[in-house]
């Protein structure tokens, strides 16, 4: 079920970003699904159009999933986020599943600086 997890995990933030939003609540998310970004109301649907709006905002979006990590019943994935051709992100997606559908998420966000001093990168 691990292994199922973490496919499930890469599987919803990928449609997320590519604007499969609906689609994929639909088939990985319980209808019960709450979430702890502290820009919206905690419930599905709140998310669920926040998550649209922001796929409108930025239609090229590109993500790429850098690190998961399985704790059952707990699935954590580092993700590298182009938002646009200025501005990236380091994010971290947590997720609780009940099953095979995730119950509830987390999410953390840093913006990759222009000029960091950091010669390690933020990955």
């Amino acid at each position: 079920m691990e292994d199922k997890h973490k496919e499930i995990s890469k599987a919803f933030l990928q449609g997320v970003i590519t604007g499969k939003v609906r689609e994929v609540y639909d088939l990985y998310t319980l209808p019960s699904f709450k979430h702890h970004n502290g820009f919206f109301n905690g419930d599905r649907e709140s998310l669920l159009q926040a998550m649209i709006q922001s796929n409108e905002m930025f239609p090229n979006k590109k993500l790429t999933i850098k690190l998961a990590v399985s704790e059952p019943p707990y699935v954590t994935l580092l993700s590298h986020v182009q938002i646009s051709e200025a501005k990236e992100a380091a994010v971290v997606h947590m997720y609780r599943f009940e099953g095979e559908k995730i119950a509830e998420m987390w999410d953390i966000s840093q913006e990759i600086p222009q000029d960091s001093p950091n010669e390690n990168g933020m990955f």
